[in-house]
């Protein structure tokens, strides 16, 4: 206890020893509560703030070969060059400026905070290492550091680069000063400070899977002293973030085979819906749908992932399911009811216009239920559910409030699922007896992700599209301002010819880089002003999320309608719109959109007949090139959403903001899959207690699983 005495008062906090109580973080410090705003408050939260990367400084970058780098998520470049000139306004506001050069040129360096420190340690005549990233604003290119030193006090060991944030930068902590602080944590005697009860993870769980020490694990994540431990250390740390996930997975897995309700279609009815379509179904979609019904009539609970592609014809399957739902029968019961649930009430709205003839042509009523109605038209909707008279429901959020109640519901389909959390969706399973699950997805999953975070859903893949549609074409333009003038000629032009555009940008205001300057990006104030001087006659409309959703509503509306020909918008038009007229979209700073995301954005183009073309207006020299290149090659949204995967990560794959939520940080997506199937492989022999774990472990592993923040956990581990 002395050593605990030393570095620590008798405050605890939620994990476990309070930050403010350790020696060195200091109480009521700017750097304490840069630290706490970053939701670092414990010594255990401090411990697993691991780096989001490494860097080899041996791997040295030439001045001349850097290349413009905005992407989130890629790894920084190491740089070495001499202090060629240096720039200083002590007294005024404008940074302090230096130029960093080597054998092939010069690059600048910004410092607006600390200005004095940085002219005392940055002398003309002295080499420095720098890691970072070129950047580029409306002053020019700079280097934007995260670290520099000397060279002289350069180790060429490997760097720890951490996620600093700005207020982190304010209080002059950056991936060198955490660096220092885990060497000094690391050199206490760590067991004597986080007793056993206050780490993560049970010590069962690492024997278990062979991992010795929590704290030595930690410590070669932040200290690591060779590329081999590094990596060791990242597999482990990849096993313990899984683990969780695998246990759900296999668990729920296990629930739905023991359960469910056996259905019988009604297949005359499904089959005069068919016959009442105005065209024929693709193989795929006839595939889709015979898996589904096979599911559907099966003893056991369905619960189905159905991915398609975008335009692959996915609503279809979803409403003949629906009918042979409705119209069929359960233990001998009859008037089932279906829900479908979507994003936007604008979709909504598109669905109940393509469903209500089918459902009418078999004699089922479909209803609407969104938040923009009239009290009388909702209190008739919610009686007709509620009574078993309405067979099938279309809605949005609406769905899953308290007072929606149905009278049988059997079968749910959630519609671009990934706009929805998981305690949403189980909030709208909730409102029946076991009912049937499908959930539908536009943007596709690669394999590793299906494995784990849907492992327990039933995969169905529609990958083919209906005939007669003709690719998008994708076209890569240089963000000049000759570029922008010949496309807004171009785009006015089109317009007059009744053909509709969207032009996306990625963000509604001006944001600023966490150093007073603002990102170079367009807003959608700025695209919209820049048209409407360019014609004044010009039919444009904007929408972006910041709006109300009547106001968004009506502009897409109308843009639908050809009464708007050109809509400035931001990614709220990723889903939930179906203009077949409309052929044509920019997009703006296409760098700033992870892959998958610019392939929805493509999708809502060349729904119709026509040929359709997407432009990506990005600066040619900026590092996402490549990615972008890869991007404008294919259609796929299978092959894009495996890119998109290796090239950001798995980001928040529950739907779900949720602070303090279980997400894997460490796990590698790109070579994934035999860690994956080993880990499922624990997760079963954890639940079939082949480890054979005493009573008083399987309550301590049960109890570390309930304390990840799965927004559904239900079930358990024993």
């Amino acid at each position: 206890m002395r050593a605990r005495r030393e570095f620590f008062g008798h405050k605890k906090c939620g994990r476990g020893v309070n930050l403010s109580d350790i020696k060195g973080f200091g109480k009521g410090t700017k750097g304490l509560a840069a630290l706490q705003a970053a939701g670092i408050n414990s010594l255990l939260d401090f411990l697993r703030y691991f780096p989001r990367t490494y860097i080899d400084p041996n791997k040295i970058t030439k001045i001349a070969d850097l290349k413009v780098n905005e992407e989130r998520g890629t790894a920084p470049d190491v740089i070495i060059g001499q202090v060629n000139q240096t720039k200083n306004d002590r007294y005024g506001n404008r940074p302090f400026e230096v130029l960093l050069g080597d054998d092939t040129g010069n690059v600048k360096l910004t410092f607006f905070g600390a200005k004095e420190h940085w002219q005392r340690e940055l002398k003309e005549g002295e080499k420095f290492v720098a890691i970072g990233k070129l950047r580029k604003n409306k002053f020019g290119n700079f280097f934007d550091r995260e670290i520099i030193q000397s060279l002289e006090k350069f180790s060429g060991k490997l760097i720890s680069i951490y996620t600093i944030t700005e207020k982190m930068s304010d209080a002059r902590i950056d991936s060198k000063a955490l660096t220092k602080k885990y060497e000094e944590l690391f050199q206490k005697n760590l067991s004597l400070i986080l007793k056993s009860e206050e780490r993560l993870y049970p010590q069962e769980i690492l024997e278990y899977l062979e991992i010795s020490n929590e704290l030595e694990l930690y410590k070669k994540l932040h200290l690591p002293q060779s590329e081999g431990e590094c990596y060791s250390a990242k597999k482990n740390i990849s096993k313990l973030e899984l683990l969780p996930f695998c246990l759900r997975m296999a668990r729920r897995r296990r629930l739905l085979l023991n359960s469910g309700v056996a259905r019988k279609l009604e297949n005359e009815k499904m089959l005069l819906a068919e016959k009442s379509l105005s065209f024929e179904l693709t193989a795929g979609q006839k595939n889709a749908l015979s898996q589904i019904k096979t599911g559907l009539e099966s003893s056991r609970q369905f619960h189905a992932l159905l991915q398609g592609d975008v335009g692959s014809g996915k609503t279809v399957v979803a409403i003949l399911s629906m009918i042979g739902v409705c119209a069929g029968r359960a233990n001998g019961e009859v008037n089932l009811q279906s829900a479908i649930m979507v994003p936007t009430d604008i979709l909504a709205r598109q669905h109940l216009a393509s469903m209500s003839p089918l459902f009418e042509r078999v004699n089922l009523k479909i209803a609407l239920l969104v938040g923009a109605m009239s009290a009388p038209e909702r209190r008739k909707i919610l009686l007709g559910l509620k009574d078993g008279s309405i067979n099938a429901v279309i809605g949005t959020h609406a769905l899953f409030s308290a007072e929606v109640e149905f009278a049988n519901l059997g079968f749910v389909i959630i519609d671009e699922q990934h706009r929805f959390g998981v305690s949403q969706r189980e909030k709208l399973l909730a409102k029946g007896d076991k009912p049937d699950l499908l959930v539908m997805s536009a943007t596709p999953i690669p394999r590793s992700l299906a494995m784990t975070f849907y492992g327990d859903l039933e995969n169905i893949i529609l990958a083919e599209k209906p005939p007669g549609r003709k690719e998008v074409e994708t076209r890569i333009g240089d963000n000049s301002a000759s570029n922008r003038e010949k496309m807004k000629t171009y785009l006015y032009a089109q317009s007059q010819k009744g053909n509709r555009c969207y032009w996306v940008v990625s963000r509604v205001q001006e944001i600023s880089d966490g150093d007073g300057r603002n990102v170079e990006a367009k807003t959608v104030g700025d695209i919209y002003n820049e048209l409407k001087e360019f014609k004044s006659d010009w039919k444009v409309a904007a929408v972006h999320g910041q709006m109300s959703e009547e106001e968004r509503d009506k502009n897409l509306t109308a843009f639908a309608n050809g009464e708007i020909s050109l809509i400035v918008c931001t990614t709220v038009v990723e889903v939930g719109v179906n203009v077949p007229e409309a052929n044509l979209m920019v997009i703006d700073k296409p760098e700033q959109f992870g892959l998958s995301t610019l392939h929805q954005l493509r999708g809502r183009i060349g729904r119709g007949n026509e040929q359709a073309t997407c432009f990506l207006f990005c600066d040619t020299a900026n590092h996402a090139h490549d990615r972008l290149t890869k991007f404008a090659s294919t259609t796929d949204g299978f092959k894009i959403a495996e890119l998109d995967l290796e090239n950001r990560g798995a980001g928040n794959l529950e739907g779900s903001d949720q602070s303090g939520k279980w997400i894997l940080r460490w796990f590698d997506w790109k070579d994934s899959q035999p860690l994956i199937e080993k880990t499922i492989t624990v997760a079963n022999e954890i639940l079939d207690n082949k480890p054979n774990f005493p009573p008083e472990t399987l309550q301590k592993i049960q109890s570390w699983y309930n304390d990840k923040k799965f927004e559904n956990i239900e079930d358990g581990v024993h």
